[in-house]
């Protein structure tokens, strides 16, 4: 019995530093070699539960969501107090919109360590998406109390406040969230809307400056001091500005979208149905700026071909696991819709545009791109004529996007050959609970 007890020992030991290899692989991204060894160890103990637990994460950075799920609850149905894995299962359900099971796992994880700050705040952040305020706000605020350091408390906070227009409180804890943090972008961001939103441009603009000055080539400290100033505003977003906002929200963009309450992929669907009729999976269609792929479920009915083209190359990866596109590329929009001449039915555009000002060489490559007679249907936010600069056509705005005319729009689409077959006028999404006024726009090559 004493030899077979030390032979279980050694045993147990080689699993538990394979275990440890394994995780500290999986740590510097060496995911093949980590997946091999949690498959080895998974042959010998099936419900091994730190196994199953973080090979489920791995499936999760690979964007193999349903693999993923099923591999943490293996590891749960084994251990039911396993804290960690109930974190990472309501995280992975709050990526997917699941939000009612991620609210289940969240408040789990706080059952089985009520002072856990990390879940203690996507808890909270759970019920804001439910639009349930006045719960996240309290389980916030209680939070801070023992953890008044911890920054995405400060920044989320801030978030629910200016959505609920205490936009002086929320400056509160934006500033909060830039000291303890000062490399977070988004906290700056953050901050300085508000502050913009409190008729305080000299003290956002001013912030911008310093942010600029601390990083003189950051994309978004450029972007947003020119959005704010309304000096040296480009004719669009930069391409190293769009890459590092989207690649920076490409882990939670959905979960942001959903908060939003998006409708641009619906708008764009529908513009496409009324104009092609019953899906027949008869049209070659461009998905331009595809971001994660939102569109594409809805869009693959109508397509014998879906290609999707964006800057991001962590927006791409999630498009790329959803296995619903031909093609992907890595691109920015004007230049691949160049490359491109003739080939297409059908090119839509949900929610891209915003991020350019001047439409002119978009609409002449887009023209070019399609077939006879082949449709370009796109959202815009929807500028006022009489607040904007540039003749009223479009504008920049502090969040650093643009909006559009409708007048600019049809002038444009007239000189790049392309005719407006409707434009219509709806709500694209929420921002911070306040409605954003949007076109949808369907033109056709002429």
């Amino acid at each position: 019995m004493q030899n077979k007890h030390e032979a279980d020992g050694d045993t147990r030991l080689s699993i538990d530093q394979a275990v440890r290899f394994a995780i500290e692989l999986q740590q510097k991204g060496q995911l093949n070699k980590a997946e091999g060894i949690y498959q080895d160890i998974l042959a010998k103990i099936p419900d091994h539960q730190d196994v199953l637990h973080f090979y489920g994460i791995l499936e999760f950075q690979r964007s193999r969501t349903d693999q993923a799920i099923e591999k943490i609850s293996a590891a749960i149905a084994a251990a039911p107090d396993y804290m960690d894995a109930h974190n990472n299962l309501g995280n992975i359900y709050m990526e997917n919109r699941r939000l009612e099971e991620a609210e289940a796992e969240y408040r789990r994880t706080v059952e089985l360590a009520p002072r856990h700050v990390g879940a203690l705040n996507n808890l909270g952040t759970v019920l804001r998406a439910l639009g349930r305020f006045d719960e996240a706000e309290s389980i916030f605020r209680d939070t801070l109390k023992d953890h008044a350091d911890f920054f995405p408390l400060h920044y989320n906070l801030g978030n629910l406040l200016y959505q609920k227009g205490a936009e002086e409180e929320a400056v509160e804890h934006y500033f909060r969230a830039v000291v303890l943090d000062p490399d977070q972008s988004r906290s700056k961001i953050r901050l300085g809307l508000a502050l913009i939103k409190l008729g305080r441009r000299e003290e956002a603009e001013q912030l911008y400056r310093d942010w600029l000055e601390k990083e003189p080539d950051n994309p978004e400290a450029q972007h947003m001091l020119a959005a704010c100033s309304g000096e040296a505003v480009p004719g669009r977003a930069s391409d190293a500005y769009v890459k590092t906002l989207f690649n920076r929200f490409a882990d939670s963009f959905e979960e942001q979208l959903n908060i939003l309450a998006y409708k641009a992929p619906e708008f764009v669907t529908g513009a496409v149905a009324t104009h092609y009729g019953e899906p027949e999976n008869s049209l070659a269609i461009l998905d331009a700026g595809c971001g994660t792929g939102l569109c594409g479920p809805l869009l693959k009915p109508f397509a014998f071909r879906l290609d999707g083209v964006d800057l991001s190359p962590g927006m791409l990866k999630k498009a790329d696991a959803s296995g619903i596109y031909d093609r992907l590329t890595e691109s920015d929009l004007t230049g691949y819709i160049q490359g491109h001449s003739g080939v297409y039915d059908v090119i839509v555009a949900a929610d891209v545009l915003c991020y350019f000002g001047d439409l002119e060489d978009v609409f002449a490559a887009v023209a070019d791109a399609l077939k006879p007679s082949g449709r370009f249907v796109f959202t815009v936010e929807r500028a006022e004529p009489d607040t904007n600069k540039n003749n009223g056509d479009y504008h920049i705005i502090p969040q650093g996007r643009y909006t559009h005319s409708e007048a600019y729009i049809r002038r444009i689409a007239n000189q790049k050959g392309l005719t407006s077959e409707s434009i219509t006028r709806d709500v694209l999404r929420k921002e911070m609970g306040r409605p954003v006024d949007g076109l949808v726009v369907t033109l056709a090559r002429a």
